[in-house]
């Protein structure tokens, strides 16, 4: 019975890890279709495909990762706000345009974005999503208002670009 059990056994198994091979196939094809709607598909896909939690999630769950990867580059923006307040103090007064419209992001926009999503409201969701790209270019624009040249640009640019991707992926929900 052993000899007849053994190949049965690995039988199932390699028909379990096809169906494995075939679902991740179609998680990263509804990702990547996903990506192809937004504004920019390879930054969409540097977001999302790293993220374990993308391999079965909805749309909603989607835009819930791009939501955090908002918040997370929010919060590494307001870090590099405090080193160049200590080492270019003289950018200070742009710096603190930049701390002020960040801190919005990611103690209002973030927060407000994932409870609408959360509670099936994504046009709230998408609010909070395009102020956070508003924010991006508020803080890219305190520097010219100022008579200098943003040490952040890359960063800025960065953060208007993710808000708007999630922004495209709530929008394919409503």
């Amino acid at each position: 019975m052993k000899s007849v059990s053994s190949p049965l056994t690995i039988l199932f198994l390699l028909l379990l890890l096809q169906q494995t091979l075939f679902a991740a196939m179609v998680d990263r094809q509804f990702i990547e279709n996903t990506c192809k709607g937004t504004p920019s598909p390879d930054l969409c896909l540097e977001i999302l495909l790293p993220n374990r939690e993308s391999e079965n999630a909805d749309l909603t769950g989607l835009a819930l990762i791009g939501v955090d990867a908002v918040q997370d580059r929010g919060f590494e923006i307001l870090r590099q706000v405090v080193d160049l307040k200590n080492s270019q103090p003289e950018l200070t007064p742009a710096l603190d345009i930049c701390a002020e419209v960040y801190h919005v992001v990611v103690d209002s926009d973030v927060p407000s974005s994932r409870e609408a999503l959360r509670g099936g409201v994504a046009k709230f969701a998408e609010d909070g999503m395009a102020d956070s790209a508003v924010e991006a270019q508020a803080c890219e624009r305190s520097f010219g208002e100022h008579g200098q040249s943003s040490p952040i640009t890359d960063s800025n640019r960065i953060m208007n670009d993710v808000a708007n991707i999630v922004r495209a992926i709530i929008r394919m929900m409503l």
